[in-house]
């Protein structure tokens, strides 16, 4: 993570487990392979560590045809050339739809998971793979687009971002209430995800006692009117209902 946040700045890499962690905060009930789902529908990239039978699960359930063409694998060298079925399977599925690039081996210690191994002799292959930000068109985007109750992507959750950006700290539920008053009544069941998802960005964080607020100096969208006055109000509501709030981070 340190690495990417020096050498590659325009990316996001984030844990899966941050984002369960912080949906286990807030209750959240639903079986993490769907989450894990949703996850690969939210990412450019899903990179894969093969370093515990946890992650070779993982790779069962994301080199599905629809999905392989976004995974990156990480493995033990040593087991590179082993005719298993990890490798004549998964491994050369994404080898055949995405290049040999897409699997990156090293020599990985025994106990790597609680000690340091030489991981960094992967950064330089990783580097080249995500060192070109994507490509997409700058454009307006409109309200309706970034209703997080439809849209599960990067652009819902970056709005959701600078909703808590302009009004928080504030809760889960206020959350929602918020997105009530913008986008009417409708289901907001994802929202839950789509904050986890920004926890483990490191975009926004939660406190112990479920309070929301932006890590970010700014927001992600250019807004086309001043936000001061909106910021304000929050700020004024919160300094007469929830004084404690703006002292609770």
């Amino acid at each position: 993570m340190d690495f990417s946040d020096k050498h590659l700045p325009h990316t996001y890499f984030f844990l899966a487990e941050r984002m369960f962690s912080t949906l286990k905060e807030e209750g959240h009930k639903e079986n993490l392979l769907d989450v894990e789902h949703l996850i690969s529908d939210f990412s450019d990239y899903v990179l894969i560590v093969l370093e515990s039978p946890s992650s070779f699960t993982e790779l069962g359930a994301f080199s599905h045809r629809t999905l392989r063409e976004k995974l990156v694998i990480i493995n033990d060298e040593k087991f590179k050339d082993e005719e298993s079925f990890i490798n004549l399977g998964p491994i050369k599925a994404i080898n055949e739809s995405s290049g040999p690039e897409r699997i990156i081996c090293y020599k990985m210690s025994n106990d790597g998971i609680w000690s340091k191994d030489a991981i960094g002799d992967t950064f330089y292959k990783i580097y080249n793979l995500f060192q070109k930000p994507l490509k997409s068109k700058s454009k307006s985007a409109k309200l309706e687009s970034l209703h997080p109750g439809d849209s599960f992507d990067k652009y819902s959750a970056m709005f959701l971002h600078d909703l808590v950006f302009l009004s928080g700290p504030l809760t889960h539920k206020e959350v929602i209430e918020l997105l009530i008053q913008l986008f009417g009544k409708s289901n907001f069941n994802n929202v839950s995800k789509l904050l986890a998802i920004l926890c483990a960005f490191g975009s926004i964080e939660r406190n112990a006692k479920g309070l929301y607020r932006s890590k970010r100096s700014d927001c992600y969208y250019k807004y086309n009117f001043d936000l001061s006055p909106f910021i304000a109000v929050f700020r004024n509501y919160a300094q007469r209902k929830y004084p404690e709030r703006l002292y609770a981070y």
